[in-house]
């Protein structure tokens, strides 16, 4: 395969890939996937929590607390989308498993999406 037959197939795959993730209603079975977002939260990369919400080092209650997020607070947050991970019972959700990235001047983490507002 020549050099511009293999960059096209790299260009290709690559903008086929970042549109599988932008796509509305993609939704992932593995931890850290990308899933269907109803909390709006992350739309302008600022979210507040709704209650006292755990910052974790991963996706699940069991990963390492970094920190707590204290109600009312303003963070971060990276992605315009949820990463599917743990299951949760959490701020009014049972069996949540959306998760935000979120992140101030001293902290970053992994957060239930279901407590951020």
């Amino acid at each position: 395969m020549g050099k511009i037959m293999r960059s096209r197939l790299t260009v290709t795959l690559a903008v086929a890939a970042a549109v599988g993730l932008a796509l509305p209603g993609v939704a992932g079975a593995a931890d850290g996937s990308t899933q269907v977002r109803t909390n709006t939260a992350c739309d302008d990369g600022k979210a507040t929590a709704a209650e006292n919400v755990a910052i974790r080092t991963g996706t699940s209650t069991g990963a390492s607390l970094v920190t707590t997020a204290l109600k009312g607070q303003t963070w971060g947050c990276y992605f315009t989308y949820v990463l599917t991970g743990g299951r949760y019972t959490a701020c009014g959700t049972t069996n949540g498993n959306g998760w935000f990235y979120v992140y101030n001047a001293n902290y970053s983490g992994y957060s239930a999406s279901a407590c951020w507002g």
